[in-house]
């Protein structure tokens, strides 16, 4: 036998084909770090001999062994250099968010059970059911790599993996966002009370502007999506308003607020809009506004890439495998963001 020496970038491509993944550079960076994580949890738990319980792993176990395996061909994995991109922690971190890894107490990791999320008639992104070398013959075969996920044929899921749809992944609110907005000022407005006299710095959402509350107009009333400003973090609540004075209130948590938000740009026929450019099997789109807590776990199907200096610190830039589109469709729609695609 007469071992040859590989480069850098030889190696990483025989990484990408034994996970027959298509990504390179970053997409292909996230996937081996998450089928590495897979990996080690599954040779670290998994009981003696096939019998027994399986004995949940530490994070600074996994992360240490993946660090090791992969170091090689990405060396900003270990080092500083690891904080300023989605290191492996990170995507530790973000597994357990698209229930791929469950996080137990005392910061100890088990493989998720086998889920996978139908991505249109043809594909479906598996989670959880640990790496590809234990999955049953006839997903193991064709899986592919693609970021944090895996994507699957749908057919080869029946009888061994939950076949979700992506609105039941999501979790948005099943009535809609219209029916949801409703119920939440309802419930809101019973819960009212009496205002103080100093608001300190407190903005109302008027048509897709916070305007500070000495400067609203004063024919303004009615209930109104405000926050108050806290240090640097910011607290909502719903207002009600008799020509333009705050009179009484009561707090809504931020997760409600930012759901709220995409309602009340639809009120006025001004929602979100996103352009979508897809090339190359990628598609890449510039986000100005952060999504609800269950609709932003979409975007960990894809990854962030840095913003161009000087663009507004709260706006995001993402890239995704286009065979995630659909998922990421409907998070969108269910929002009223109007995605606006284009292929290159």
């Amino acid at each position: 036998m007469e071992w040859e020496a590989a480069s850098c970038e030889r190696a990483r491509k025989i990484v990408a084909a034994g996970m027959r993944c298509r990504l390179v550079g970053e997409g292909l960076r996230i996937s081996a770090i998450s089928e590495c994580l897979r990996a080690v949890s599954h040779l670290s738990s998994a009981p003696a001999g096939g019998h027994g319980a399986w004995e949940p792993s530490a994070s600074v176990r996994l992360t240490s062994m993946v660090r090791r395996r992969l170091a090689s061909l990405w060396p900003d994995l270990v080092g500083d250099e690891e904080e300023t991109r989605s290191g492996v922690m990170t995507v530790l971190d973000s597994l357990a968010e698209l229930g791929d890894m469950v996080r137990l107490e005392g910061g100890r990791w088990l493989a998720a059970p086998a889920h996978a999320v139908r991505a249109g008639d043809d594909l479906a992104v598996l989670l959880g059911g640990g790496p590809m070398e234990v999955l049953p013959q006839t997903i193991a075969v064709s899986a592919r790599a693609a970021g944090r996920g895996r994507l699957v044929e749908p057919i080869t899921c029946v009888d061994w993996a939950d076949l979700w749809n992506a609105d039941e992944w999501i979790g948005a609110p099943a009535e809609g966002l219209e029916a949801w907005s409703v119920r939440l000022l309802a419930e809101t407005a019973a819960r009212l009370a009496d205002a103080p006299n100093d608001m300190g710095e407190a903005s109302a959402y008027l048509l897709r502007e916070w305007v500070s509350l000495v400067d609203l107009p004063v024919d303004k009333s009615g209930l109104l999506l405000c926050k108050s400003r806290i240090g640097q973090a910011s607290s909502y609540f719903i207002g009600e308003f008799i020509r333009g004075r705050l009179w009484r209130l009561a707090d809504i948590g931020p997760q409600d607020a930012r759901r709220l938000r995409f309602h009340l740009d639809a009120q006025i026929n001004r929602p979100i809009r996103v352009k979508a450019s897809i090339s190359q099997g990628l598609v890449k789109f510039r986000l100005v506004r952060r999504l609800p807590e269950r609709e932003a776990r979409v975007l960990l199907l894809g990854w962030q890439v840095p913003a161009p200096e000087g663009e507004h610190p709260g706006v995001t830039y993402h890239v995704f495998p286009s065979e995630m589109l659909p998922i990421v469709r409907r998070a969108f729609e269910g929002l009223g963001i109007v995605l606006d695609e284009r292929i290159d």
